[in-house]
């Protein structure tokens, strides 16, 4: 049974949204029921911040504008991946700490908002005025806020204006109306305070994915994928997306698919084919395995991915590397098949962890300008 509810104020564009819904459920029937929620107290216990908003089985799947009524199906028609953060992909939150490797992660982030009809949310974290676990007192505290709140919304604007990104920040959002389709990413900037592998950890459960550059200034990037990056990546209640320095989105061609038997659950497959195919890229799964594991039950699971998931027309490519330098094996993967995207998948945190632990951020990551994508199967889902 699935439910669809329908969020608005009783105005023309929540008859809109009614109209394209029933014209929808005419073509595309689910068993289910409609409600329609006008009533301000629930709109704002949903975290509903722009009307109308259409909600499928709790999850919110479209707020702000009108989807069309192909939309709707496609929405309905995939409405079991919705629990996916990956797939719904409508909050992005991107960690900037003012310095080149940040700015490009923002101007990353921007672009994934416009491709994905998202909104973006900066957040800078200070914790240099924390002394151990104690604030500093609330008036200078309120007073800093206030000066790199000034300094990140001009960091932002220069930023995105220097590269014709597109972006309307919250100041400005009561006096726009993008239509529906204009794919303008809705853009705030959010001051934290605290230690940045905490508040980072803890805001991610609102968000679908978290973008971070791997080098910068400051807390957030002590050292290459050091200590913060590790906890966060470890730690995050969403998907995370590393970005390499001066690393440009021209799009995902070859994405690199590393996979261990737990990592090709059904619902992690589809979400990360789902992904790839926004960018129409070619996805390769390279599983990493011991040299006496069996074969048998990894060549069942792939074949079923193949002829579930795989489009006719662009079958995915399987490899195996077998042996102890899994990275380095990655590596020369990535290199010769022109990998511009790397895609992690665990079930077991300790895993991540222990790649990041033995020489994966010295061996192949510092050598390399394309992205990774951190998926977390146990959090990857709507919260």
């Amino acid at each position: 049974m699935t439910t669809i509810q329908i969020y608005g104020g009783g105005d023309a564009k929540m008859q809109e949204l009614r109209n394209n819904v029933a014209l929808a459920l005419a073509q595309f029937p689910v068993q289910g029921n409609v409600e329609e929620v006008s009533e301000y107290n629930q709109i704002r216990a949903k975290g509903i911040e722009h009307l109308p908003a259409l909600v499928l089985d709790g999850n919110i799947v479209s707020e702000g504008a009108v989807p069309s009524v192909e939309q709707i199906k496609e929405i309905l028609r995939n409405r079991n991946l919705l629990r996916s953060k990956l797939y719904r992909l409508q909050r992005i939150m991107v960690a900037v700490d003012l310095s080149p490797a940040s700015e490009n992660a923002l101007l990353f982030a921007c672009r994934l908002a416009h491709m994905f009809d998202a909104n973006l949310e900066v957040v800078y974290v200070m914790d240099s005025i924390f002394e151990g676990t104690r604030p500093s007192p609330s008036g200078f505290l309120s007073s800093y806020r206030k000066t790199m709140q000034d300094e990140v919304d001009a960091f932002v604007k220069k930023a995105t204006l220097a590269s014709n990104v597109e972006c309307i920040p919250e100041s400005e959002q009561r006096n726009s109306d993008p239509e529906p389709g204009k794919n303008v990413p809705r853009l705030r900037t959010h001051i934290a305070f605290g230690f940045p592998e905490e508040v980072l950890g803890r805001l991610t459960t609102k968000a679908d994915l978290l973008v971070m550059g791997t080098t910068g200034r400051g807390n957030l990037t002590r050292k290459l994928f050091g200590s913060v990056s590790i906890a966060v990546s470890k730690n995050a209640q969403c998907p995370v997306l590393l970005v390499p320095p001066q690393t440009q989105m021209p799009g995902f061609e070859n994405i690199l698919y590393a996979s261990n038997f737990e990592s090709l659950d059904p619902l992690t497959v589809k979400q990360t084919v789902a992904f790839a195919r926004h960018f129409k890229g070619q996805l390769h799964f390279v599983h990493v395995g011991h040299a006496g594991e069996s074969g048998e039950e990894l060549e069942k699971k792939l074949f079923e991915i193949n002829y579930v998931y795989a489009d006719p027309a662009m079958p995915f490519v399987f490899s195996k590397i077998i042996g102890d330098d899994v990275v380095g094996s990655l590596h020369e993967y990535a290199y010769e098949n022109r990998i511009d995207l790397y895609v992690f998948v665990t079930h077991r945190r300790s895993f991540w962890e222990e790649l990041l632990h033995h020489s994966i951020s010295k061996e192949m990551l510092l050598h390399t300008s394309s992205p990774v994508l951190i998926i977390h199967a146990d959090a990857d889902t709507a919260q």
